[in-house]
């Protein structure tokens, strides 16, 4: 009769424990759901298209805007920079959490021009 109740008890003791991981495994890997969404890598993207890039090379903001408006999402709001310096400022960003990207575009042999491209870009 002693060895049921030690085998009652042992099979007792791995249900807990199977329940208690189970409830934990459940509850801990709910992430925030407060967390904002960060669009990875448009901008590596865009600097695979040949209308962009002459965009850029050519510095017609209007078409650089159109084209980054069409690619970033729809909760974002964005100012973009071209400079052929490294270290260039940016003035008028908004107080709240920024993402930036940034790519670096060359010319060819005939038009040997280094733009930098920087976006910047945040939540509505």
């Amino acid at each position: 009769m002693v060895n049921k109740k030690g085998m009652f008890k042992t099979l007792e003791a791995l249900i807990a424990i199977f329940m208690t991981m189970t409830v934990l495994i459940v509850f801990i890997q709910q992430g925030p759901e407060d967390q904002t969404n960060e669009p990875k890598g448009f901008l590596s993207i865009l600097r695979e298209d040949e209308s962009f890039r002459s965009c850029v090379l050519t510095k017609n903001t209007t078409c650089i805007n159109d084209t980054i408006d069409k690619n970033l999402e729809e909760n974002f709001e964005f100012l973009f920079n071209l400079s052929e310096s490294s270290s260039a400022s940016v003035s008028d960003l908004p107080d709240v959490q920024i993402f930036s990207e940034a790519v670096f575009l060359t010319g060819n042999v005939t038009n040997s021009t280094n733009t930098i491209v920087r976006v910047f870009y945040w939540n509505k």
